[in-house]
Formats: structure tokens, C-alpha cells, sequence
């Protein structure tokens, strides 16, 4: 791994990750990737380059996760529990991932090259629409998919920053059920009394 385009990218996203974007430097990154300048260069066109690929990889990193679980089978809230578990587990996997995208996402406006953070966490909102827009089909709940996927989404990232600030163990398939069953249990045909059409 050492010298190439993936220890490039895991120097720089600890790097940035760190010290934010504006106050990292090339030359920090090739020390932490342990490569030199042309060898970053070979790779990406510069710091910016280097940022927006790291964003992409980022993202993708997750929402490959959340689409595997998206394509088992069974019933549309076994795959939905699967989504969220795998959204979860990505982030147990990858703490410093996580660190990395909410530093970037939360800086001051004007600290780094512009990204499109909503078109990439829309893509994670329609996976778990769909598997809600199953159970809105089969009348088992009602709602609009896109804004239950966007309750679930909040859920789980409460669960996710209480575990990077606390260490407890909020990652956890019982804790992927339990928002999904809440979830649901509000969503469920009949119990719902505020409609925004």
C-alpha cells in the first residue's frame, strides 16, 4: 500500500483530517503517505484534485456498503434493517473515514474546494427510500419514503456521533432494529396525523 494512489489518500484524509484543509500541506501529506511530491502528482493534479477524490472515495465507501445490504433478499424491513445496520457498521469499520467527512462537512465555508455533500448523501437517502417506498406499497406504512429515509438517516447519525464522542457501543444491529422499529412504529398505516401534501 505504501507509494500509491490508496496511501496517498489515507495520508491526506489523516492529514486533513487533522489539521482541516486550508493548514495542510503537500509536503505533510507525502511524508504521512510516505511518497514523494512527483509520485503525488503522478496521481492527482494537486491538493484540490487530491481533496475531491478523497470526497468521492468517501462517499462511495458507505454507500457501496449500504447498497450490498440493499440487494439481499427478504422482506423490505429485513433489507431496511440490513441498510441501516450496514450504515452503522461502516462507521465502527472506519471511525477515521467518519471523522474525516463530518470535519469537512462542518468547516467554515471558504476552508476547502467546493463539494456537493447533499447530491452525495441524497444517493444514501434514496437506498433507504426504496426499501420504504416497498412498505408504503404493500400498505404495511404510510408516508413519504424520502422524508421517513431522512428521519432514519437522523436517527442513525445521532447514534453514530454519540459513539465517536463517547465510546459506547450505539453501532449495533440491535440499535439498526430498534430505529427501524421506531420508525415504523410512527409510520405504521393509521398512526400517522400530520400529512404535508
Amino acid at each position: 500500500m505504501r507509494g500509491g494512489r490508496s496511501a496517498i489518500l489515507k495520508g491526506a484524509m489523516d492529514v486533513i483530517g487533522r489539521k482541516g484543509y486550508a493548514a495542510a500541506s503537500i509536503r505533510e501529506i507525502c511524508r504521512e503517505a510516505g511518497v514523494t511530491k512527483p509520485v503525488l502528482y503522478y496521481h492527482f493534479r494537486g491538493k484540490d484534485h487530491l481533496y475531491r477524490e478523497l470526497m468521492i472515495e468517501c462517499f462511495s465507501y458507505y454507500l457501496h456498503s449500504m447498497l450490498s445490504a440493499a440487494g439481499t433478499s427478504g422482506t423490505w424491513r429485513e433489507r431496511l434493517e440490513r441498510i441501516v445496520y450496514e450504515d452503522l457498521r461502516s462507521v465502527k469499520e472506519s471511525p477515521m473515514r467518519t471523522r474525516f467527512l463530518l470535519r469537512m462537512i462542518f468547516s467554515p465555508e471558504g476552508n476547502q474546494p467546493s463539494f456537493n455533500y447533499v447530491k452525495e448523501m441524497e444517493r444514501q437517502r434514496r437506498v433507504i427510500a426504496s426499501a420504504l417506498q416497498d412498505g408504503i406499497e404493500a400498505g404495511a406504512i404510510q408516508g413519504r419514503a424520502t422524508d421517513l429515509a431522512t428521519a432514519l438517516i437522523g436517527m442513525n447519525l445521532i447514534a453514530v456521533l454519540e459513539h465517536l464522542f463517547t465510546g459506547r457501543a450505539t453501532l449495533t444491529r440491535r440499535a439498526a432494529r430498534r430505529h427501524v422499529g421506531l420508525l415504523l412504529e410512527g409510520a405504521r398505516k393509521g398512526s400517522c396525523s400530520y400529512t404535508d401534501r
